[in-house]
C-alpha cells in the first residue's frame, strides 16, 4: 500500500515537474543531438577557421576570424575602428588586447569576460563535452519560433550557466540565453543560431542573430576552413 501511495507521489511530481523525467533522458538527448550536428566528424578535423563579419541592419561592423583547435584553444583576431584586437585561450589562460581601453598590452579576461568567452570555445557543440569542466542538465521544455525544444541547461565550475534551447524535431541548437551575472534570474543576452547548412556529414550555423536590451544585430559566417594545422603557441598570451 505504501507502495502504490510512493509511486503516486513520484507520477505527481513528474507532471508538476517535468523537467525531473527529461533529466533522465539527457544522454539519449545529447547522442542524437551530436548524430545531427556531426560531432564526431568535426572532432576529427581537430581545427576550424572562420572569416566572420558583424551586421547591424545593413551596415557592417567588425570584421574578424575566428581560430579554433580542439578540445577547446580559441583565437579570435580582428580590426575594429583601424585598431586590432585579440581575444584567446589556450586551454587554461584567456586574455585580450583591448586598444580602444587605452592598453595595448595584452591582460587577463575578466571572469565575466572570460565566461562569455569560453562559451564560443570548443569546435562543434556547446553541448559537448570540451574538457572545461561544465556540466549539464535537463531542465524542462519551451516552445520557442513554432517548435518545441529541450532546454538544456550548461553550468561552469563557477557556477555561471547558460541555457541552450535544442530543437526536438531537426536535434540542432536554437537558441543560447545568458543571464545577468548579478540577477541570474533576468536575461542579459539571447543568441539565435541560423542558416545551418550541411557541409559534407556536419551541420553548422552560418548566422547568429544576437538581442539583448540595447541591440539586435547578426553574426554572419562568410568562409570556413576545417583542419587547417595550427601550433598551440598561436593562442599563448604574449609576455
Amino acid at each position: 500500500m505504501k507502495g502504490i501511495k510512493l509511486m503516486k507521489f513520484i507520477f505527481s511530481l513528474l507532471i508538476l515537474f517535468p523537467g525531473l523525467a527529461s533529466g533522465q533522458n539527457l544522454d539519449r538527448i545529447l547522442e542524437t543531438h551530436f548524430e545531427a550536428i556531426g560531432q564526431e566528424n568535426l572532432m576529427a578535423m581537430r581545427s576550424i577557421f572562420m572569416e566572420v563579419r558583424e551586421m547591424d541592419g545593413f551596415k557592417e561592423g567588425k570584421k574578424y576570424q575566428i581560430t579554433k583547435k580542439a578540445p577547446n584553444k580559441i583565437r579570435i583576431e580582428g580590426t575594429y575602428k583601424e585598431l586590432s584586437f585579440v581575444n584567446a585561450f589556450d586551454g587554461k589562460t584567456a586574455w585580450t588586447i583591448a586598444p580602444w581601453t587605452g592598453v595595448l598590452s595584452a591582460q587577463l579576461m575578466t571572469d565575466r569576460e572570460r565566461h562569455l568567452f569560453l562559451m564560443n570555445a570548443g569546435i562543434g557543440s556547446p553541448l559537448y563535452d570540451h574538457g572545461l569542466g561544465n556540466t549539464l542538465a535537463v531542465i524542462g521544455s519551451e516552445r520557442s519560433d513554432d517548435a518545441n525544444h529541450y532546454v538544456i541547461r550548461s553550468t561552469m565550475p563557477s557556477g555561471f550557466y547558460v541555457d541552450y534551447l535544442l530543437d526536438k524535431k531537426n536535434h540542432l541548437i536554437h537558441l543560447a540565453r545568458v543571464y545577468k551575472e548579478d540577477e541570474p534570474e533576468k536575461v542579459e543576452v539571447e543568441v539565435i543560431f541560423k542558416n545551418y547548412k550541411n557541409l559534407g556529414g556536419v551541420s553548422v550555423p552560418f548566422a547568429f542573430e544576437n538581442r539583448s536590451e540595447r541591440s539586435i544585430f547578426d553574426i554572419v559566417i562568410d568562409d570556413i576552413i576545417f583542419g587547417q594545422g595550427v601550433p598551440n603557441s598561436f593562442f599563448n598570451k604574449p609576455e
